[in-house]
């Protein structure tokens, strides 16, 4: 699929007459090919030409003008998505079903069973066939509108919770959401963070990724911003040492890259449009509508099976029924002259139309509805109704609890310094609300050992907290960088700690946090008698202060 027919890449001669001659290479075949031999090119191009090529600047990064152009003429970087199915879609896809099928049916053979007797001109001799249709119709129209409000809910929440990743726009290092990254963007990058785009690396300090989702190795991979010459006999990397791929998770180490592709170009993105394939090769059911029976719940799967046993069933009793009265020339008492294989036609079609349970597909609804309803309450979102069913048949459930059962936020509730347990309070990021208490309810704030200690802590983090617009326009307390330093910072903040004292403490040396080591270390100057205002003393003669934060045990 990606290259075409094999021979013509290995120049085997075409023996098979009725092979068609050989022809180049599709066009899909063709881009994915290019794209590799282009992104070859891209780890191993200089990295003042390729920012030239891309037309940003290594230490401004592009500006929001320019990036709002890019991202008109890109697109937004991510996967494509099968378009969103409409109302009038939904509603048809309700009917799809087997026992669905089956009353529509009936409920057609029931009026033409009507319509051809002695009561054809009898309107109350349509009403079986009619009532079939109209529950038929109730109960596609309840499956389908639920389903759209809580795909509508889930696209807004998705919006919501998108994630974020940290780029440089005129100069200054700004968050945007992920499908906002265009080529040329300058993204920083943490560990923790999830690379949202394919980067070419002109900065790594202990810089590991885990490549697990493209190339299925277990172990991380170590990036560095350096061009190696290839080495003659060394074995050939899954992946360039000096780019970071979109969808990779960063274990270790800090860096910054340069956007190469975004969306479908990536790496991630061929690999889904391979997993996706041709769109006109998707399976299809009733000829048009997809086909979703992969996906089918237990409780959808048993009432197709209940639908195909009462169907097969209705027919071998109905046919049997009309072999016998045929056999035996029963013919209509109120009309004698008409033929007997007539007369039991009509008879063995009602039957039919009355063995159907019509009433199932409607009460299952019915109570599906009720329990999505009782779970909307609970702030529950449930984008296919058939799924309470089997969220009630669940007896374990495995979730991911930071950003799922948890916000993803965390707070500092308390210290222990100098010997004293101290009890931090406030709420969210706002270093403007709470303190810091003694055990007592006194205020700690000015006590040497908590300046000391946070003090100390500040100048080993690299996060910063300042305030900014949030989607609704209201200025909001918004910290920057690890999310397990944006306490401490918080803190240091509550007890009067200034944004920026860590400038007043120059930084000489960092070794960045990493999975394997546990821990991060900084050296940071210091002078004077004492740390800080209200701080520990120094000893004479000291010039440099080193502070480790992690697991040093």
């Amino acid at each position: 699929k990606l290259l075409g027919d094999p021979r013509e890449h290995l120049q085997i001669p075409n023996t098979d007459d009725q092979m068609p001659p050989q022809k180049k290479p599709g066009k899909q075949g063709s881009a994915q090919l290019s794209q590799l031999d282009k992104q070859a090119e891209d780890a191993v191009t200089p990295i003042d030409a390729l920012a030239t090529q891309y037309k940003t600047d290594l230490n401004k990064g592009l500006s929001t003008k320019k990036a709002a152009e890019i991202l008109e003429r890109d697109g937004p970087n991510e996967l494509e998505k099968p378009p969103k199915p409409t109302l009038l879609l939904l509603f048809l896809m309700q009917l799809t079903s087997f026992i669905i099928i089956l009353l529509m049916v009936s409920a057609v053979a029931s009026v033409l069973v009507n319509a051809t007797g002695p009561k054809a001109g009898d309107p109350l001799s349509y009403t079986t066939g009619i009532a079939i249709g109209i529950i038929v119709l109730i109960n596609a129209g309840i499956a389908a509108w639920t389903e759209s409000k809580a795909g509508d809910a889930l696209e807004a929440l998705s919006k919501m919770t998108q994630a974020n990743i940290y780029v440089l726009r005129d100069g200054k290092e700004v968050q945007v959401a992920v499908p906002t990254v265009v080529a040329g963007d300058i993204v920083v990058l943490g560990t923790g963070d999830v690379v949202p785009a394919d980067l070419r690396l002109f900065e790594a300090k202990d810089f590991k990724v885990s490549e697990m989702a493209l190339t299925g190795e277990p172990d991380d991979v170590a990036k560095t911003h350096k061009v190696k010459e290839k080495k003659e006999g060394a074995p050939e990397k899954l992946t360039p040492e000096t780019m970071a791929f979109s969808g990779c998770s960063i274990t270790s180490g800090v860096g910054k890259g340069l956007v190469v592709d975004t969306g479908m170009s990536t790496r991630i993105g061929r690999i889904a449009q391979l997993i996706n394939g041709d769109a006109s090769a998707r399976k299809t059911t009733c000829f048009c509508f997809p086909d979703t029976s992969a996906n089918q719940t237990p409780l959808q799967q048993n009432l197709n099976k209940l639908g195909a046993r009462i169907g097969i069933l209705a027919i071998i009793i109905c046919i049997g029924i009309f072999i016998i009265g045929w056999l035996t020339d029963r013919k209509d008492p109120s009309n004698p002259d008409s033929p007997a294989w007539l007369y039991m036609i009509l008879v063995s079609v009602t039957l039919a139309v009355a063995a159907i349970p019509e009433g199932i597909p409607l009460c299952v609804t019915i109570s599906l509805s009720i329990g999505c309803s009782d779970m909307v309450q609970q702030e529950v979102l449930v984008r296919k109704i058939a799924a309470v069913e089997t969220l009630g048949s669940a007896s374990v459930i495995c979730s991911d609890k930071t950003g799922t059962l948890t916000e993803g936020k965390m707070t500092m509730v308390g210290m222990y310094a100098a010997g004293t347990t101290y009890e931090v309070t406030g709420k969210g990021f706002d270093p403007e609300v709470g303190g810091v208490m003694r055990g007592d309810g006194t205020d700690g704030k000015n006590d040497m050992g908590v300046k000391s200690s946070l003090l100390t802590a500040i100048l080993c983090c690299n996060t910063t907290l300042s305030k900014e617009k949030d989607e609704a326009g209201v200025m909001k307390w918004t910290p920057k960088g690890n999310s397990s330093e944006a306490p401490i910072v918080v803190a240091a903040r509550k007890v009067g700690l200034s944004e920026n004292i860590a400038s007043d403490y120059p930084r000489v040396l960092e070794v960045p946090f990493s999975s394997s080591r546990k821990m991060m270390l900084t050296v940071s100057k210091v002078g004077g008698t004492h740390l800080c205002a209200g701080g520990m003393p120094l000893p004479p003669g000291t010039n440099y202060l080193a502070v480790c934060k992690g697991a040093p045990n």
